[in-house]
């Protein structure tokens, strides 16, 4: 790789982590382009350079978001255990991640403006986690770890209730530092909910 092509994939990355700290404080309508290219330390012309347009910077946090939390969710899928225990460490590993990275919590905040351009990519992304919960709880039912009369529907959409809740309020409490003890809590709950009582915990 050229110096030339490395100064570029520092600079785009260097717009990345600027956008990040805007979105992760204002609003997407609100955050100017003015505010992203002080952040990331360029000039305007510079951050249209290597981006076309505002919604294109916020899709790119969101990716980057994404990326990071798919790096979490792997570990945790790979990680030797159960079906409920590998529910159980993503939602901690998830937590752990957005109350310190503020990629993350840019995203976060991207995530909950559904009349901008970026609302099928915010959309995708809670989609996508009732959909790994649904597996995990399948996996712990074949698995012995969730109880087999749970409907696995509904209680993929209920850990994504109380996963999305316990965000949203320390995400206004606390700007998420409190997020991974507000889910340490709502796992016992969750277990005695899914957990088949004949059993041992891991």
């Amino acid at each position: 790789m050229s110096p030339r092509q490395q100064r570029a994939i520092d600079t785009r990355e260097a717009i990345i982590a600027g956008a990040a700290r805007v979105y992760a404080r204002v609003s997407f309508s609100s955050a100017r382009s003015k505010d992203v290219a002080e952040a990331s330390g360029i000039s305007e012309g510079a951050l249209y350079f290597h981006f076309a347009s505002k919604a294109d910077i916020a899709l790119a946090v969101l990716e980057r978001q994404q990326e990071r939390m798919t790096a979490v969710l792997t570990e945790c899928l790979a990680a030797p255990g159960d079906g409920l225990s590998k529910l159980v460490a993503v939602i901690r590993g998830l937590g752990e991640l957005m109350s310190a990275d503020e990629i993350v919590q840019a995203g976060i905040r991207l995530e909950d403006e559904p009349e901008s351009e970026i609302a099928p990519a915010a959309r995708d992304a809670y989609l996508e986690w009732i959909r790994i919960a649904r597996t995990l709880i399948q996996l712990g039912i074949e698995d012995g770890s969730v109880r087999r009369d749970v409907d696995v529907d509904a209680a993929a959409e209920f850990v994504n209730y109380v996963f999305v809740g316990a965000q949203v309020i320390s995400g206004k409490a606390d700007l998420w530092s409190s997020l991974p003890v507000r889910l340490e809590t709502a796992e016992h709950l969750l277990r005695g909910l899914l957990a088949d009582p004949s059993k041992p915990r891991l």
